[in-house]
């Protein structure tokens, strides 16, 4: 039964909306002739994306096709209707968006544009397209665009071009969270916006956004190059019991690595994340000091976990000062330790921790881990003989479930402390997201 109806102005970006839903596990069909929105096969799929191929058309010619490929496509059983946009805007944009909101015939039906595309390094920002943090029209893509948009800010086109009223909602109201969110989208639906154009620079946001609009109740057309349908497609197409705990997800990280320091701090920008510190020269104290460092820092996350979506143990350390780093130094010599020995300590203490909390707060479904020694020594204490891989999230990082012990199945994304990409943390943290939602 078709749940999702996509319709792109060309066929390779209608492709790649409909890889992004087959992720999903949702069975998905491409369609490229107007005879075959006739056809009754297509009925079994869950979702049906639908190339006109009019981005070079005029405007009026665009919007005749997806009128008559929408109407045809109208059901009462569809969830999602999505309008496939370019991410740089090319084509006629809001004809067509204009063309899908008359063809369904709600007038309270709302265009929630979210011209984003993250993994492509695209946002929107103050309502301009942002390519790799410059504007659209000093790129490559821009130079090439056969018709340009003059300022390159996505709400002016909705503004100048959009034959119905149209707002913007930037990026000042996405901090205040989903309910605000989902309030204002309703405020201005009700005051008669049939589009609203969202700012946005991650999948967090994307996330934000989705939920806020389902939130809100309004019936809403999804205007996107692909990364919003998909979000909306994951929360909506799929059976959920309203009372089954939230899935969280758990990191550790150790070391004093200056490169996992920037990626934590990204993180802490981009997700809902609790980050609780861990005093690494109080686990090389006696045992008793050690022992209450590992409780401080276990009954922290547990008490706070249910407030967050992501909750981490991080090392004091990352990015240590000189002072750090010579009390470091300092505490070994005290101790006659050697710096491997210290690590093993500081990092079999991790485990316990972890430990402690997966035992405690049963509503973590995946684990989050940097660094060889802090990986394998929660593994260790978690009972585990080692990790079904399972798939690459990016390179030095690999995804997969715990094998052996009370975790089994447990999901479970470890990097590499060597992994230079600042964007490590968030991605393998958005990546576990998606498999917790399957």
């Amino acid at each position: 039964m078709v749940q999702c109806v996509v319709i792109s102005d060309e066929v390779t970006g209608g492709s790649s909306v409909g890889a992004l839903l087959e992720k999903n596990r949702s069975s998905v069909c491409t369609l490229i002739s107007s005879q075959a929105l006739k056809e009754p096969a297509i009925n079994d799929f869950d979702c049906l994306v639908y190339s006109t191929n009019s981005r070079n058309l005029a405007p009026e010619q665009s919007y005749q096709l997806v009128f008559y490929a929408a109407r045809l496509l109208r059901k009462p059983e569809v969830k999602i209707y999505a309008k496939r946009i370019d991410p740089a805007m090319r084509g006629n944009t809001c004809s067509e968006t204009q063309a899908m909101l008359d063809a369904l015939g709600d007038m309270e039906r709302v265009a929630i544009v979210v011209p984003a595309f993250p993994e492509l390094k695209r946002s929107n920002v103050g309502g301009y397209i942002l390519m790799d943090g410059r504007p659209v029209q000093k790129t490559i893509v821009g130079q090439e665009d056969i018709q340009p948009q003059a300022s390159g800010r996505v709400a002016d086109l909705f503004t100048e071009k959009f034959r119905y009223h149209a707002e913007a909602l930037h990026l000042k109201e996405l901090l205040h969270g989903s309910e605000y969110l989902a309030n204002k989208i309703k405020e201005l639906s009700e005051r008669g916006a049939r589009a609203i154009v969202m700012d946005c620079t991650s999948q967090e946001d994307i996330n934000m956004i989705a939920d806020a609009v389902l939130s809100s109740g309004i019936k809403f057309l999804a205007v996107d190059p692909g990364p919003f349908t998909a979000t909306l497609a994951r929360k909506v197409m799929r059976e959920r019991v309203s009372t089954a705990p939230h899935p969280r997800i758990f990191g550790m990280v150790g070391g004093s690595n200056p490169l996992v320091s920037a990626q934590i701090g990204l993180l802490n920008l981009n997700e809902n994340v609790h980050l609780v510190p861990v005093k690494n020269l109080e686990l090389l104290m006696d045992d008793q000091r050690r022992t209450s460092e590992i409780e401080r820092v276990a009954n922290e996350i547990v008490l706070n976990a249910a407030d967050y979506n992501v909750s981490f143990a991080v090392s004091d350390n990352l990015g240590a000062s000189a002072q750090q780093i010579e009390q470091f130094y300092a505490l070994l010599e005290n101790t006659s330790r050697t710096r491997t020995e210290a690590i093993d300590i500081i990092s079999a203490a991790y485990g316990e921790i972890a430990a402690q909390v997966l035992t405690r707060f049963k509503d973590f479904k995946a684990v989050y881990t940097t660094g060889a020694e802090y990986t394998v020594a929660i593994q260790r204490e978690l009972k585990a003989y080692g990790l079904r891989i399972k798939g690459q999230v990016l390179p030095l990082t690999a995804y997969g479930e715990i094998l052996g012990g009370e975790f089994d199945g447990l999901k479970y994304v470890t990097s590499a402390s060597s992994a230079t990409d600042t964007n490590t943390m968030i991605d393998a943290i958005q990546y576990l997201k998606r498999k917790l939602e399957i």
